[in-house]
């Protein structure tokens, strides 16, 4: 893009996924200015990454000169060339199924406990994101690249002229107007650009989950499998640490999340099925009543950036709009489900992907935003049934399992495409979800996964893991739903 032809635009939050889609347009040639109603750093939520994250991520790196970014892509890269940024390592995925008023126990065929690997080894290991430390890196990063950052500044008054396809934008900060050619919300949960431009409320009814969460960094949380291994419990089949991982602890109606970051802080989230149960993120109660997580948690202390636990309403959300003239909106801001199997990260980054994809050609397509738009919304409403369907399951371990294994199979399969994706072939949709078999795939397990809350019937868990294996075989490369692996599976990684 030559100076004469550099178009202005706008991009509202500074979280990584705004401040990486605003460096890449401003190296392509934008003039662009990025706005946040607080300053870095600051406390942020939802830090645990995925392998489909990292190859998004790294895809990024690669095809827009952006190596000083290149460690974030990897536990190893980033412990010897980030040391100033806080992270945690993710070697997979970790689930303990406690019954109340017991102690946890472990049994040889593992009949409590889930072990799913995502990489080979600590080195080429997942990432939890310490986001206060990432999200400024980013916000730094882009602002080196050119971009004009402004923090904190929000709009007071944005109008669109349909004669000059521009905006008309009045920040806090200034009193005179700015104009820009585009505007891309990447506000998250404040939908800055529905709220400035729709008049009627997001509808939530069409999504399944139904969740809420209180949630805190603390320090001093002890290592569960320390726990473990004090109560006399053999883990040595363990195919990898299961604190090193992001960590589920499945109660009731609930679950709580654990990530640690090597700098001795730990996310902890307490995420409740509204659907199950009327109260809502319980702490006193699930500790009174789970002993293994009293003795996990007997020594927590808040972190000072979360003095006491936060509160969320409904966790779930969808914006009245994704797209309108003369602007867009990042998947964040699009909509949430639910954080039970990390896909905030990945799909974030999905939608940086096809944005920075959609404004780096010769000219803004408004037609491919609209299908952008519509695909962001459809994977959003498969990512709920991913999710709906393991809370309908939570009651029985085999029956969750087992269906976790279609967001393993989706997942996996999407990473394999993308490891021998040919540079100049268009990558695919985020977990293969705009492929028409692995759609039907999730919407017939989802629909058995209903039957069965439904009816209650917990007493075939054989007969679901065969219909479950028999769905996701075309896409099943690694043996998943196999009850000889006694639920640890150590072979899962692309990499």
């Amino acid at each position: 893009m030559s100076v004469t032809e550099r178009q202005k635009i706008l991009v509202v939050g500074s979280g990584f996924s705004g401040s990486l889609l605003a460096a890449i347009l401003q190296k392509y040639g934008y003039d662009v200015t990025l706005i946040d109603k607080c300053s870095h750093p600051r406390f942020a939520i939802g830090e645990s990454s995925t392998p489909t994250a990292g190859f998004i991520l790294k895809s990024l790196v690669d095809r827009y000169n952006l190596q000083e970014l290149l460690p974030l892509t990897r536990y190893g890269l980033w412990r010897e060339h980030l040391t100033e940024i806080g992270v945690g390592v993710k070697r997979g995925f970790s689930y303990f199924f406690h019954e109340s008023g017991g102690k946890f126990s472990i049994t040889p065929t593992h009949e409590s406990e889930l072990l799913v690997a995502a990489s080979s080894s600590q080195e080429m290991a997942d990432t939890h994101w310490y986001r206060q430390d990432v999200d400024s890196l980013l916000f730094t990063f882009a602002a080196r690249q050119g971009v004009t950052c402004w923090e904190p500044a929000q709009i007071n008054r944005a109008r669109f002229d349909e004669s000059t396809h521009r905006w008309q934008v009045q920040l806090d900060i200034r009193k005179d107007d700015l104009e820009f050619h585009w505007i891309i919300d990447a506000s998250g949960a404040s939908e800055v650009m529905s709220g400035l431009t729709i008049h009627e409320a997001s509808d939530r009814a069409s999504l399944e989950t139904k969740t809420s969460a209180v949630f805190a960094h603390f320090k001093n949380i002890r290592r569960f499998d320390q726990i473990l291994l004090e109560a006399r419990m053999d883990i040595s089949d363990f195919p990898f640490p299961s604190d090193n991982a992001a960590q589920h602890h499945v109660l009731q109606s609930e679950w709580l999340w654990n990530l640690r970051f090597d700098n001795g802080i730990s996310s902890l989230g307490l995420v409740t099925d509204l659907h199950r149960s009327n109260e809502s993120g319980q702490w006193s109660n699930m500790l009174a009543a789970y002993p293994s997580i009293q003795l996990m948690l007997q020594d927590a202390e808040f972190d000072v950036a979360t003095p006491t636990l936060r509160q969320t309403g409904r966790l779930q959300r969808l914006a009245p709009a994704a797209v309108g003239p003369g602007w867009v909106a990042l998947p964040n801001t699009i909509g949430f489900i639910d954080p039970l199997h990390s896909t905030g990260i990945a799909h974030a980054l999905s939608g940086v992907e096809r944005l920075a994809g959609i404004f780096t050609q010769d000219s803004v397509c408004t037609d491919e935003l609209s299908r952008y738009g519509e695909s962001v919304y459809s994977e959003l409403n498969l990512i709920d049934q991913l999710i709906a369907g393991c809370y309908k399951m939570m009651p029985s371990k085999r029956h969750f399992e087992a269906y976790c294994m279609l967001y393993f199979a989706a997942a996996h399969s999407y990473e394999t495409c993308r490891k021998e994706l040919v540079s100049s072939k268009q990558a695919p949709g985020i977990f293969l979800l705009n492929e028409p078999q692995m759609i039907e795939v999730i919407r017939k397990g989802y629909h058995l996964a209903t039957e069965i809350a439904e009816t209650q019937r917990w007493d075939e868990p054989d007969l679901f893991e065969q219909q479950i294996r028999e769905l996701i075989s075309p896409f099943d490369q690694i043996g998943l739903c196999n009850p000889d692996v006694h639920s640890m599976y150590g072979y899962t990684a692309v990499l």
